[in-house]
């Protein structure tokens, strides 16, 4: 399945600025976050790239799924 991100199909890695655009975020944020560790990159030379495999399972993986309803009615402090 091409990846058309940024009007190039194919693209596997990224680099900072196109990670960051894809993420959402600033490259100041993703720096921060090579620097924690909190994200998977891989060096080439001094340069960082990004997989795009691995934001797209990073953004997966960070998804936060809705309550059923019967929970949040629960929650809220209704009647079940």
């Amino acid at each position: 399945m091409p990846n058309s991100f940024g009007g190039h199909e194919n693209i596997r890695l990224m680099d900072v600025r196109q990670a960051a655009r894809m993420l959402g975020t600033t490259p100041k944020t993703l720096y921060t976050m090579v620097w924690r560790h909190d994200i998977v990159f891989v060096k080439i030379g001094r340069s960082l790239r990004f997989d795009v495999k691995d934001l797209e399972q990073m953004i997966e993986n960070g998804k936060v799924r809705p309550l059923d309803s019967g929970t949040a009615e629960t929650r809220a402090g209704g009647k079940r």
